[in-house]
């Protein structure tokens, strides 16, 4: 009888890791699809992408162009903010029930898509991401990179209240802990870099020390101190792009 409880509490021990493991290994694994815009110059998104975004129907969508790629992101405001807002941007469209929303003529110029035309979107560290289907060449010189590697270090986030909420791979990526300092620097213009904290204060290359620092909270939000959300132009509702390089995280706004 006893071996008999070892036996079975052993199996569910192991069909409960290797179950976990599967999961992880989706949760990390990059969604992929392609899309086809239909002549109105819309695309259908996947409900399970919208899903894994928390996406909601007749939601408000602002457009976020990346070098070779685009990506969109849910706006949460008021109505009239909203409406200001998509006075002032053409990249922000409404995505309906059926999870159609139109891509503005503006990015599919950019990035040579067509009405008609077959599209890649992936899912990426919980942000949809749209690219240009390209026929892949023999020439290695003509290969395009594989967007994973940047994206996967980039996150766009909404400040709200002077604070932006820092996703948990973000977090393990740069070996960053809750109550840690980070020292903020200004970095060319319209960025700014932000440093572990160090008990030196200098200037390191292109890199100047602003004076300012602050700590991650327990909720995971960062605080922008007001000097540098006007150093960037940002205000409440708007969106910061905020990559991995090295040791720093690297904050400009979104565009």
């Amino acid at each position: 009888m006893k071996n008999e409880w070892w036996v079975h509490s052993k199996l569910t021990f192991i069909y409960e890791v290797h179950l976990k493991g599967f999961l992880l290994m989706k949760e990390d694994e990059s969604l992929k699809e392609y899309l086809i815009i239909d002549n109105m110059g819309r695309v259908k998104i996947p409900p399970l992408f919208l899903k894994h975004v928390n996406i909601q129907p007749s939601a408000t969508i602002q457009f976020f162009t990346y070098k070779n790629y685009f990506i969109m992101k849910q706006i949460e405001a008021s109505p009239v903010f909203l409406e200001k807002k998509m006075k002032l941007n053409n990249l922000i469209r409404t995505i309906d029930h059926l999870g159609y929303i139109v891509i503005p003529k503006i990015l599919r110029e950019i990035h040579d898509m067509n009405l008609c035309e077959k599209i890649g979107v992936k899912l990426i560290n919980k942000s949809i991401i749209f690219y240009k289907k390209r026929k892949q060449n023999k020439s290695p010189g003509l290969i395009k990179e594989p967007i994973e590697p940047e994206l996967n270090r980039l996150s766009l986030l909404e400040i709200k209240e002077g604070k932006i909420r820092l996703p948990n791979f973000l977090l393990e990526s740069f070996n960053l802990e809750v109550s840690m300092q980070l020292q903020f620097f200004t970095k060319g213009q319209g960025t700014i870099v932000a440093k572990k904290h160090r008990y030196e204060f200098f200037t390191e290359g292109n890199l100047f020390f602003t004076g300012q620092s602050r700590v991650v909270n327990k909720d995971k939000y960062l605080n922008i101190p007001k000097k540098l959300r006007n150093y960037l132009n940002v205000n409440n509702g708007d969106v910061l792009e905020v990559k991995i390089e090295g040791d720093k995280l690297v904050i400009k706004k979104a565009t």
